[in-house]
């Protein structure tokens, strides 16, 4: 089943800004995340009009290879570098294996950990889910358990899933980083992407695709 393009909708209130996250962007070139060596590398370089290409591939969840026996802070901040300041004020709802999560500095990155975050909801729903909010207290019982003590740092992998905003704001951003794609998947998306001048890489396995947008010059 191939995968259906959504538009994004933005709301019209004039303080919802949108972070500039471009040099954020291009750090990524000088904090690659731990590569299994059996995976190839694939890089694509794309419109930035392609984007929206991938926002189902976010919502249903990404692969992406990361140091874990970390806090989920560390995991946003230090790995993914998005702004801790972004983190904050942007990412209101973050659920961990299908718990929302209040603490950053005390939730711990497992290995196959399922980690999803999201701006703002709307409505009561939104509001309870909401990290350290108001009505927090009413989820008490499936909030996902603060853990105290880190493990040792190791090379894995974690399921990444990205919702409503985000998705066009620190999406690019978790593209060029790389995500794990099966030769299915990956076989999947190329056949929604325009022909790229590009050689695939010959492989029955996973690759480590690196996604990058450009700007479309007038």
């Amino acid at each position: 089943m191939g995968f259906i393009v959504p538009t994004l909708e933005r709301g019209n209130d004039k303080t919802d800004k949108q972070p500039d996250l471009e040099k954020t962007v291009n750090q990524t070139t000088t904090a690659q995340p731990p590569i299994p060596p059996e995976l190839k590398p694939l890089t694509l370089n794309l419109p930035a009009e392609q984007l929206n290409i991938f926002f189902p591939l976010l919502q249903k969840g990404i692969t992406v290879p990361a140091t874990v026996g970390c806090t989920l802070k560390s995991l946003l901040t230090e790995q993914f570098l998005i702004p801790a300041e972004y983190v904050t004020d942007r990412i209101t709802t973050i659920f961990m294996d299908n718990h929302p999560v209040d603490d950053l500095d005390r939730t711990i990155i497992q290995n196959g950990s399922r980690v999803s975050l999201s701006a703002a909801m709307p409505g009561l729903v939104g509001a309870t889910m909401r990290r350290g909010g108001f009505y927090a207290a009413l989820r008490q019982g499936i909030s996902h358990l603060l853990e105290s003590d880190t493990t040792d740092d190791s090379c894995g992998t974690i399921r990444l899933k990205l919702f409503n905003l985000l998705l066009a704001e620190i999406g690019p951003l978790l593209l060029a980083r790389g995500l794990i794609l099966e030769r299915e998947e990956l076989d999947e998306l190329l056949a929604v992407l325009p022909p790229l001048p590009v050689d695939m890489p010959d492989c029955k396995d996973s690759v480590l695709l690196s996604i990058t947008f450009m700007e479309i010059q007038q």
